[in-house]
């Protein structure tokens, strides 16, 4: 059996994992991602930990269920899944203090004239665009003299408080793009401030293509959400095909099929086939779909609001 046929199936067995751990050392190794925290390099217990997160997260049904409706040969799922644990290894890297603050950077930078963008790099408007020396050491040296002034911050707050207050950020950057001597990413002037504010190891390996992107804004208002408009009427239009039993497979995705069987009324190799007759009319449904992964995803979030308000009791159909 192949990753995609297990997928399709409705589990996630041998050969995916064997096949996402291959692709999660690549993509770290190849994107510069960092290590977990405590670990040097992508060894296999660093693999092995990214590979019980992406398990584990609860975004990863939905992931899955993306892989097995639009890959139709397992070339294109490696080709695919690449993409998505880059996706992965990105989100991880914004819930780490120095990726936090590289969003926060290029949302304080992208506000300010003063800055611009320069080959995926910032530069001073009135400065040299091309790249400046990029030495951590250095860097964090020209600004250890530098007042840091802290955001007033409620402690009911719903949200953790920011290291430091728009201005003091955007002056820092400000500072370090001078002692460069040219124009720096996200990630090196990041970690620069890291160092300055004491939040830890700074890690220069942050994937500064994924994550610069939080700063740039967004398409028009309107045309966002009439777009959603067109992918929720298409996700009903998908969930009208399918019966109740194949809702509800789609609804507990994340159940392995030993448990899912019980809650669907059949045996275990009944449920893998329902299983897996969800997951192959999506795939047929949505293969031409340009927006099909965000479609699929609205099925399974229909799919679970039906499964909340499913009030027989009798046995699915």
């Amino acid at each position: 059996m192949t990753p995609l046929d297990e997928l399709r199936g409705g589990s996630i067995g041998e050969e995916f994992v064997s096949l996402l751990r291959k692709t999660i050392r690549a993509v770290a190794i190849t994107r510069n991602f960092p290590p977990p925290d405590d670990l040097t390099r992508w060894d296999s217990e660093a693999v092995g930990r990214i590979v019980s997160e992406f398990v584990a997260d609860p975004q990863t049904p939905r992931r899955l269920m993306d892989l097995a409706t639009t890959c139709s040969s397992d070339q294109a799922l490696k080709a695919r899944l690449e993409g998505t644990v880059r996706n992965f290894l990105a989100d991880l890297g914004r819930r780490t203090p120095i990726g936090k603050l590289v969003v926060r950077l290029n949302d304080v930078l992208g506000k300010r004239d003063q800055f611009v963008r320069a080959d995926g790099r910032w530069a001073l408007v009135d400065g040299p665009a091309g790249p400046g020396l990029a030495n951590l050491d250095r860097l964090a040296k020209a600004i250890r003299p530098h007042e840091i002034m802290m955001p007033k911050w409620g402690h009911d707050a719903r949200r953790e408080a920011p290291v430091a207050d728009a201005e003091t950020i955007a002056s820092l950057c400000k500072v370090l793009i001078e002692a460069a001597g040219g124009s720096l990413t996200s990630r090196m002037m990041a970690s620069a401030i890291g160092v300055r504010l004491g939040l830890g190891q700074a890690p220069v390996s942050l994937d500064a293509s994924s994550l610069d992107g939080a700063w740039s804004p967004v398409s028009s208002t309107v045309d966002a959400t009439a777009d959603e408009a067109l992918r929720e009427a298409r996700a009903t239009e998908v969930l009208a095909l399918l019966n109740d039993r194949e809702r509800l497979a789609l609804a507990w995705l994340e159940c392995p099929v030993r448990e899912l069987a019980p809650l669907l009324g059949v045996g275990p190799s009944q449920a893998h086939v329902i299983r897996k007759g969800a997951t192959e009319l999506l795939r047929a449904e949505l293969v031409d779909d340009s927006d099909g992964e965000a479609i699929a995803a609205h099925v399974l979030e229909l799919a679970r609001m039906w499964t909340e308000q499913w009030t027989d009791s009798g046995v699915p159909t």
